[in-house]
């Protein structure tokens, strides 16, 4: 395929692409700053947006020339395709923003004793002891995000209601909330759709 042509179109996807990621930021950000209030959103937005990115990479196989090496051509799809596993791995659950330690404490232990859930915590773990499975937790306070995630993925549904019920208690709560999260995603998300509006004008 030509090379003009590869790279007119390549000039033309990753901007488009790169908008819609700096597009999510910015809306996860200001949802936080807006709102004043902590809340969590599953992460398959943002393993979708991943795989959206990727897609360009791992596609470009098919439109570099026969003459390169094949070594080299299948070396960039194969290092983007596994990058890409891997964060199907690593982005289970769901993430929280604007929270701290307390306030995702409080609003999980109130989504379970609202479901009738009996717990019992270890140090990382939170096994529901009535259908025998664990809540993976982790929150990085200073800041302000946390991640929560079911290990028996078979019961993922009821993670979707525990998320629901923190949602809810977030809303109608005066949680303590930390927005540094919050405020980086915006600064990120603001800086890619400069670029992008810019790359836009300059091909006007």
């Amino acid at each position: 395929m030509d090379t003009d042509f590869l790279i007119s179109m390549y000039s033309i996807v990753l901007p488009i692409v790169f908008g819609m990621m700096a597009g999510f930021f910015l809306i996860i950000g200001l949802r936080g700053i807006l709102t004043k209030r902590p809340f969590l959103v599953s992460n398959k937005w943002l393993l979708w947006i991943t795989f959206i990115v990727f897609i360009p990479n791992i596609l470009l196989i098919l439109f570099l020339p026969s003459s390169i090496s094949i070594l080299i051509k299948w070396l960039n799809p194969a290092i983007f395709t596994v990058g890409l596993v891997m964060l199907c791995f690593a982005l289970k659950g769901y993430t929280a923003y604007g929270v701290t330690g307390t306030s995702f404490r409080e609003a999980m232990l109130a989504a379970l004793e609202k479901l009738q859930l009996p717990y019992e915590r270890t140090l990382s773990t939170i096994r529901l002891s009535s259908v025998e499975v664990d809540l993976q937790v982790s929150v990085q306070s200073w800041m302000g995000a946390g991640v929560i995630k079911m290990k028996q993925r078979e019961h993922r549904s009821l993670l979707t209601e525990i998320v629901t019920e923190m949602n809810v208690h977030f809303r109608v709560s005066s949680a303590p909330i930390n927005l540094l999260s919050c405020i980086f995603y915006v600064v990120i998300g603001g800086i890619g759709m400069m670029i992008f509006f810019h790359n836009i004008i300059d091909k006007i």
